[in-house]
């Protein structure tokens, strides 16, 4: 027996063995640091694991979706009822984001086939819809207000839905969670402009019941009005109105005024200069062009949002319309403390001499500066609230549909801070039609040459090396 080839033999065994032992331990560590780097990222928020590279931003939550969601304090459950493998995945995306950002908010899928009997519970729940609950509270978004037709394009032969889906969602989590509603009167019969439905709606989702009052008729302000409006009056109101309005504000109420620089309203002026506002004389006139549209007068005015607790509902790039508008002046001792809302660019005007004027230039006499547009007082002792704004067609639907809702939600906000409500959603849909990829001429070139001569030959050039390399072990 060769002992010397035996224990070689022996020996090869045993490291062969104990390699093949590092092998295996080797691949289980991997195993399992592959399983726990998976539920790790399992774990994560979907926002930090799935990122929106969509064109119009479909995924990503505007900041008053956000800020509703990190003001919850009710615990919202979503249900979307949909048959396994035929969830809408934008549907699905988009309530993931929702539970990223709040621990109040969850969602789960409720299949039909799976679960027959789910929607009775819920009156007009269908396949497709969500069902948002907080407590015994309920109510249904349907697909169709996730999906609404572009109903212009409908009528020229196309078809073009919106993902409406985030205004809907966010609408429907107000709507469960909100425990009081509140009354806004528009005060009547001084010709005043009733609010459009556009306007109506954003404030119906924030638990607002418009209705209207005439306080020659009634003789009094309802002890349920939480808010009133007097939006653009062609004529005044009476002294006696005026005396109601007055002692309103002095018992705390909150008053929302539009108005009409060129109608003469003293006895309302006279209401507004108790709280320490009073008219700028003039026509405001931008000099800036970022502040009024291309290819319009310099007095339609898109005016800089302050930031403010107030108007924190605003979403970010959003507008408001303001065209024909005058300035408004704070009084330095008020007992109200004013925060501007709504004002022009530093190098705006106030045209004096509107009323004579042919075209819009600066006279020498002409005060320039940066104007209040809207303004909102406070009086901290009675508790009462006014906002102002200087602007006859501020709460027009033509002017709100110009800015995609922007008049609306600032509308919304004001009410809401009468209120010291949660911010009301108004949040623009996204287009759902595919957006052609372009490449200017400029990268046409490079880009030919890189994936017709310079990747190719790159991966030529680095298979060669790989194969020289091996044959030389």
């Amino acid at each position: 027996m060769d002992l010397k080839k035996t224990w070689k033999d022996l020996h090869g065994s045993k490291k062969t063995l104990r390699n093949g032992a590092y092998a295996a331990l080797l691949a289980a560590v991997v195993l399992a640091a592959v399983i726990l780097l998976n539920l790790v990222m399992q774990a994560l928020p979907t926002r930090y694991t799935a990122f929106d590279i969509s064109t119009n931003s479909m995924f990503t939550l505007s900041e008053t979706s956000k800020n509703m969601l990190h003001e919850l304090d009710t615990d919202v459950t979503a249900y979307y009822l949909a048959i396994s493998g035929q969830e809408d995945d934008n549907i699905t995306r988009l309530l993931d984001r929702y539970a990223d950002e709040s621990g109040h908010f969850t969602w789960e899928q409720r299949d039909p086939v799976l679960y027959p009997t789910f929607a009775e519970q819920y009156e007009g729940a269908s396949t497709g819809c969500v069902v948002m609950t907080a407590g015994d509270q309920y109510t249904i978004v349907s697909y169709n207000d996730m999906y609404t037709l572009d109903m212009d394009a409908y009528y020229y032969g196309s078809e073009e839905y919106t993902f409406d889906a985030e205004n809907a969602l966010t609408t429907a989590i107000g709507r469960v969670t909100r425990t009081v509603s509140y009354d806004l009167y528009e005060l009547t019969g001084h010709g005043e402009t009733a609010l459009g439905s556009d306007f109506v709606e954003t404030l119906n989702n924030a638990g607002v019941t418009v209705q209207e009052l005439n306080l020659t008729t009634a003789g009094s302000i309802p002890e349920e009005a939480a808010s009133l409006l007097i939006n653009a009056p062609i004529a005044d109101v009476t002294a006696e109105e005026a005396a109601l309005l007055s002692d309103y504000l002095a018992g705390g109420g909150k008053l929302l005024v539009a108005t009409d620089f060129t109608v003469e309203t003293p006895n309302l002026d006279a209401v507004l200069a108790e709280c320490g506002m009073t008219r700028q004389p003039g026509l405001l006139v931008e000099t800036d062009a970022d502040h009024y549209p291309y290819g319009y007068p310099q007095t339609y005015l898109l005016p800089n949002i302050e930031a403010s607790e107030i108007l924190a509902g605003m979403s970010s790039g959003m507008m408001v319309y303001t065209p024909i508008a005058q300035g408004i002046v704070t009084a330095e001792d008020s007992a109200y403390s004013f925060t501007p809302l709504l004002t022009t660019g530093d190098s705006a005007y106030s045209m004096e001499n509107y009323a004579t004027a042919e075209i819009a230039a600066k006279s020498d006499t002409d005060p320039e500066g940066r104007f209040n547009v809207a303004v909102a007082a406070e009086n901290s002792a009675t508790g009462a609230r006014v906002v102002w704004i200087n602007c006859p067609n501020t709460l027009l639907s033509g002017m709100n549909q110009s800015v995609s809702g922007g008049n609306a939600q600032f509308l919304g906000c004001v009410v809401n801070w009468f209120n010291d409500q949660q911010t009301s959603a108004v949040i623009s849909g996204k287009s759902m039609s595919a957006v052609g990829l372009s490449v200017p001429n400029a990268a046409l070139v490079g880009l030919s040459l890189l994936f017709v001569f310079v990747l190719p030959i790159a991966c030529l050039v680095a298979g060669v090396a790989v194969c020289l390399i091996r044959r030389r072990r």
